[in-house]
């Protein structure tokens, strides 16, 4: 590692996936969280990074280097990366940090080998995913990928005719999220990384989030069971209601025919993490 930093957690996943929740929990009210500095439209520091940067885990970078250090070391921040700072108790802070991110699943392998940050990758069943960014309207942002000739080269060039070849919101989405989690899933195995599928979160809080917290030093205090509560809440909603039932079983976020069209193409990419859901 080339940098010294504070104490700093990173979870990273797609957007939709649970991270703010996952983020709240972590950090409870001993830890200032960083929301979202890597969004390159909300933070002028990496306005020219790109909206979902690739990074290869051994090149320098060091114009970027500086500026996650700068980050890393309290000196980037604005209301955006601050929105959440309320939830911090200033009698209780650690001065650790955070951050959370849904933009920087690229650069997790550089990350971990330049700065002693601690990752936490989160990954949510891509049905659910896709279901909820198409209601919010979300762009896909295929092309944010496709720009980056180092990632098609490392990646991404035997998936291009799949890529180019969906249609519509939903496929979409779904070659979305197969290019936001390729990376890190071919990367997990050689870093330290906690691994955490969101939907064993939210059927076994408690126990996930007690594994979890264990694995980081961090104590099961009140506040984080106060953050580990609030998504509580927000699932206990109708049995009817199609978002609620996702959590339990994602085959009810999308129709049949939806579903038949997200599994090709992560069956396209070889993505096997929910093989038996989809």
């Amino acid at each position: 590692m080339t940098s010294q930093a504070a104490d700093i957690i990173m979870v990273a996943g797609s957007g939709r996936s649970g991270t703010t929740w996952l983020g709240n929990v972590i950090a409870g009210d001993d830890r200032r969280i960083i929301f979202e500095p890597f969004e390159c439209r909300r933070v002028a520091e990496f306005a020219e990074l790109g909206m979902r940067p690739y990074f290869p885990p051994a090149e320098a970078q060091p114009r970027w280097h500086s500026k996650v250090e700068a980050l890393f070391s309290g000196r980037i921040g604005n209301d955006w990366t601050d929105q959440d700072r309320k939830r911090l108790d200033p009698e209780r802070d650690s001065g650790a940090v955070v951050i959370k991110e849904i933009r920087a699943n690229g650069m997790l392998a550089w990350l971990s080998n330049n700065f002693p940050c601690r990752i936490v990758y989160l990954v949510r069943h891509p049905y659910a995913v896709i279901a909820s960014r198409v209601k919010q309207q979300w762009d896909s942002h295929i092309e944010a990928y496709l720009c980056q000739p180092r990632l098609v080269q490392d990646f991404l060039a035997p998936y291009l005719p799949v890529i180019e070849s969906a249609q519509g919101s939903v496929q979409k989405h779904a070659v979305m999220w197969c290019l936001e989690n390729l990376v890190p899933l071919r990367q997990l195995p050689h870093y330290p990384w906690l691994f955490c599928r969101y939907e064993e979160l939210a059927a076994h809080p408690e126990a996930e989030a007690a594994r979890l917290l264990g694995l980081l030093g961090l104590e099961f205090t009140p506040s984080r069971r106060q953050a580990l509560a609030e998504l509580s809440r927000t699932c206990s909603q109708k049995p009817t209601d199609r978002s609620t039932q996702a959590l339990t079983d994602p085959r009810h976020a999308l129709p049949e025919d939806e579903r038949r069209a997200v599994a090709r193409i992560i069956n396209a990419f070889g993505i096997e993490l929910y093989q038996e859901q989809l």
